[in-house]
């Protein structure tokens, strides 16, 4: 089925949604070189991935998901990465801001692949407990309205491509089919892509998966946030609209900055940035993109009527503290420290 499947590709045609389905199920299940999954693998990279390929792996992927039972009016925030350059962890600090501001929040997301700069790598330097039971992250959600779900946890059958995608050694339709595969299928999402292209692709994608309203991110220079440095291009979907826009920091009242000045590292450096932001609101640019970012999920959860004023919301709740003891409250939670 599969060299069948290379070969169908490799010709230029592209697979439908069902016949996508099965094709990562066979991946999963059956027993294939590694060598034939990276060579599927490459040739879909190589033609280019559709909406119905994504949509078709991403079913498939979540069909062998561990469940998880959780309330679907929540939000999650997840880029694609391959950015290839140093970032801050903003995705995972503005988890703590949306909970803060009353939004609930099912951070799904992993390690660093090739650095300790990833969601959860920071979360083990702020020492909070993250690779918890089904069970366990459903008390947590429902006593903080906030939880943190460790795909590697949660996608076992993963490890069946692992050597493949080593083998791939470039990104493939599993970097893309990552954020769109919480187990728990919020219908709020905030995605950033590096590529503008890829976020139409994903966002039609997500209108197949069920999605109430979604906001896929593309920021200046290559970045899957919004930008502080540049215009942001967004695709956003609400029901079955689409639109696409750009905005731009001046439209915040926020004075542009090169990209390479803003404060970024390894988890140890981005731990420490994210205490002095909550200790004293610096360094200025982290706080603005944080706020900025945060202010988009606010803005597709329905928190606020615009991105400026849940960019607004978020510098308010860094300022009265709110941010600091929404940590410090989700850290000393008892179930997240149980053995």
């Amino acid at each position: 089925m599969i060299k069948e499947k290379i070969h169908k590709i490799k010709s230029g045609l592209s697979l439908g949604v069902e016949e996508a389905r099965a094709t990562v199920l066979s991946l999963l299940d059956d027993e294939h070189s590694d060598e034939t999954i990276a060579e599927l693998l490459c040739a879909l990279a190589d033609k280019g991935e559709t909406v119905d390929e994504i949509t078709g792996f991403a079913r498939g992927l979540l069909e062998k998901v561990v469940p998880l039972d959780l309330p679907d009016r929540s939000i999650d925030l997840c880029g694609t990465g391959g950015g290839k350059r140093d970032r801050f962890n903003i995705s995972t600090v503005v988890s703590f801001v949306l909970a803060a501001g009353g939004v609930p929040v099912v951070k799904h997301g992993n390690k660093g692949s090739k650095k300790p700069n990833g969601s959860f790598d920071l979360l083990e330097e702020l020492a909070i407990p993250y690779n918890q039971s089904p069970d366990r992250i459903k008390t947590i959600f429902n006593k903080s309205k906030l939880c943190f779900v460790f795909a590697r946890a949660f996608h076992p059958a993963m490890k069946k491509v692992v050597k493949a995608r080593q083998i791939a050694a470039r990104r493939t339709i599993f970097n893309l089919i990552g954020p769109l595969c919480n187990p728990a299928q919020p219908k709020y999402q905030i995605i950033g892509s590096v590529q503008v292209k890829t976020s139409q692709l994903l966002a039609r994608a997500l209108y197949k998966l069920g999605r109430t309203k979604c906001l896929v991110i593309t920021g200046e220079p290559g970045i899957d946030e919004i930008s502080i440095s540049g215009k942001t291009r967004i695709v956003e979907l609400t029901g079955s609209k689409l639109k696409e826009y750009n905005i731009t920091p001046s439209d915040f009242g926020i004075k542009p900055v090169p990209y390479e000045t803003i404060p970024a590292g390894d988890c140890k450096e981005n731990a420490k940035y994210f205490k002095s932001l909550m200790q004293s609101g610096e360094p200025e640019s982290l706080l603005d993109m944080v706020s900025l970012n945060a202010g988009a999920a606010f803005y597709c959860f329905g928190k606020t009527a615009s991105i400026k004023e849940g960019y607004e919301l978020s510098k308010k709740l860094f300022s009265e503290k709110r941010v600091t003891a929404k940590f410090n409250g989700y850290k000393s939670l008892p179930e997240l420290n149980q053995p």
